[in-house]
């Protein structure tokens, strides 16, 4: 995880998946934070997109 450089207030996730897909996700931050809960990843955060490496 790393505090995007553009806005201040949002969150990038990147996750290597048990299959070994990279995804990302960016997760912006608010005040008041976010109530707790399952909702608060589909309210705050954009859905998960594959990353595809560059061809080699």
């Amino acid at each position: 995880m790393t505090e995007a450089a553009e806005p201040l207030s949002s969150l990038l996730i990147t996750v290597l998946t048990s299959d070994g897909t990279l995804t990302k996700t960016k997760c912006i931050l608010t005040a008041p934070p976010p109530p707790p809960g399952l909702d608060w990843g589909t309210t705050y955060c954009a859905p998960f997109t594959v990353i595809t490496p560059p061809a080699g």
